[in-house]
């Protein structure tokens, strides 16, 4: 099963939370898959892929990538960027503008829709998305796609769950696709927390590729 993932970023830039969330999904896909991603995303506006990883270099490319820095460095407001960042500024997705996600699940169907096999993307928020209509609309279109979409938002507020919009609705209207689980998560410290989260992205994945033949 290929596995496309994709970090929001609605600051403009990677922060500890968002960081942790990449590390988390590039693990999920080493362990329970055994493959690299086949593709690798942060957005703001806009999605900009990232060079992937070897399947032996994960845990080294993400240190590489979202390196966080000293976290003094972060307690006294003097944060330093990482690579992820620098890329996605270069190339002008990172700025002033709405926290966008439909452009990044286009992007995801149009690299992976020539691969052989079933997708599962893996998207990671902490905040919700400012273009829910646009977001819902795309999932419809897509909706046929070999693709399973899992978004887990993330917050650090143990006493408040992260509120994801126009996702947290979806399932309450006929005609809503099937191919979503959307997960909440506080931090992503705790081993349980990431075994129950696999597990779950892990069950709800399968169910749906066995009902989903190809071709």
């Amino acid at each position: 099963m290929n596995v496309a993932i994709a970090v929001g970023a609605p600051k403009g830039y990677l922060d500890y939370l968002a960081v942790d969330g990449a590390r988390f999904c590039v693990e999920m896909a080493r362990r329970s898959f055994g493959e690299p991603p086949a593709g690798f995303w942060v957005f703001q506006r806009k999605p900009v892929r990232l060079p992937l990883p070897e399947a032996e270099d994960m845990g080294r490319w993400v240190d590489e990538w979202f390196a966080k820095g000293d976290p003094v460095d972060a307690l006294r407001g003097e944060r330093q960027s990482n690579a992820a960042e620098r890329l996605a500024k270069k190339n002008k997705a990172f700025g002033p503008g709405e926290f966008a996600l439909a452009p990044t699940l286009k992007a995801i169907v149009a690299t992976t829709g020539d691969l052989d096999g079933h997708t599962l993307a893996v998207v990671a928020l902490t905040s919700s998305p400012d273009d829910g209509a646009a977001v819902i609309a795309t999932l419809k279109r897509f909706a046929r796609y070999p693709v399973f979409w899992v978004f887990i938002g993330a917050n650090y507020d143990i006493e408040r769950v992260l509120h994801l919009g126009a996702l947290d609705t979806l399932g309450e209207r006929p005609g809503d696709p099937e191919n979503v689980l959307v997960l909440k998560t506080h931090g992503w410290g705790s081993k349980f927390g990431n075994w129950w989260r696999t597990r779950r992205i892990r069950k709800a994945s399968t169910r749906w590729r066995r009902r989903v033949p190809l071709g």
